[in-house]
């Protein structure tokens, strides 16, 4: 062994080789002081905003400065830190991830509702300034505060009218009796109701005329009419009698036999009443269907001269029939 390392060491030390040992011994020079040098220094940091190739699998997210808490990339940082708890990589940083995201989304979220909402209440509101929490003032552009005017009280609804009529009927003998004639009273007429009665009937009460505290009556058969009445549409052809309160109106029939029945009408009152919506649907539903049916087969449902008002059974002058109201009165 000794005799190789001797003929290997006088083999090196030939000068046929020592222009070859010089340049190995340069190239290991170069070698360790490349080592020494360029392989300790510190590589330049990677400019701001520069991109950084991540390879695919591993999650890395930007870490945030924080000068109280120290957070160490290593899994056992306690080796090389000097302060501050150590950091799992593999964990999320603080402020980063799901959470964030989705927390940073909710807030977007949120605050484009609210702006949306925001949008809405403005399109549909009035542009003057918001008032107050109580509501007791506005405030101008010039930032003084304006009292609120008081708001009006809602008018309560206007009452129904609905008009109370009472009348007494029945048959005059042919000589009447030193007492008088005992007449039959007929409380609270409601709109067609038949007279006497819906067996025998000679009228049908159709209402009163607004303002006038006058009952109207349609004649169902021709009779002669004596009294302070009012014939409507005249007196040569009287479908209709009004007829005040405190004023009475005798009828005559002629039977076939030839004899003469006579009927007289007194209205007793014709007062207005002040009701509720109930009282109207009373009144209503209190209408003669009897007198409906026989006004129908006389042809005679419209009321000559008169037109109907939003009030159940109140009627008003058509336009020319006020006119010539007066003249058609008998005498």
């Amino acid at each position: 062994m000794t005799a190789f390392l001797n003929s290997l060491k006088s083999d090196l030390l030939d000068r046929r080789l020592l222009p070859i040992l010089a340049l190995l011994g340069a190239a290991l020079l170069a070698a360790l002081a490349y080592i020494a040098l360029g392989g300790s220094s510190t590589p330049a940091p990677a400019p701001v905003g520069s991109a950084v190739h991540v390879p695919a699998g591993i999650a890395v997210s930007e870490a945030h400065g924080n000068p109280v808490a120290a957070v160490a990339e290593t899994t056992s940082g306690s080796k090389v830190q000097r302060q501050g708890t150590a950091h799992d990589p593999f964990d999320l940083l603080p402020g980063s991830g799901a959470g964030a995201s989705s927390s940073s989304s909710s807030s977007s979220s949120s605050s484009s509702s609210s702006s949306s909402a925001s949008a809405e209440a403005g399109a549909g509101a009035p542009a003057s300034a918001p008032t107050s929490a109580g509501g007791s003032g506005s405030t101008s552009a010039k930032g003084e505060s304006t009292p609120a005017s008081p708001s009006k009280p809602s008018s309560p609804a206007k009452p129904f009218t609905v008009y109370d009529v009472s009348a007494m009927f029945g048959v005059i003998p042919p000589v009447e009796p030193a007492g008088g004639v005992q007449l039959r009273p007929i409380n609270r007429l409601t709109p067609l109701t038949p007279l006497p009665s819906g067996k025998y009937p000679l009228l049908v009460f159709r209402g009163v005329i607004a303002g006038a505290k006058t009952a109207t009556f349609t004649l169902l058969h021709n009779a002669t009419v004596r009294g302070p009445a009012t014939c409507l549409p005249s007196v040569a052809n009287c479908q209709e009698i009004d007829l005040k309160f405190g004023q009475a109106e005798r009828f005559e029939y002629r039977l076939n036999d030839g004899r003469t029945l006579t009927y007289e009408l007194w209205v007793v009152n014709v007062t207005p009443l002040k009701a509720s919506s109930a009282d109207v649907s009373a009144v209503v539903h209190s209408r003669s269907s009897a007198g409906l049916v026989l006004l129908r087969q006389a042809g005679l449902l419209k009321v000559p001269g008169l037109v109907p008002t939003s009030s159940v059974g109140v009627y008003t002058f058509a336009g020319a029939t006020a006119r010539a109201y007066a003249a058609h009165r008998k005498g």
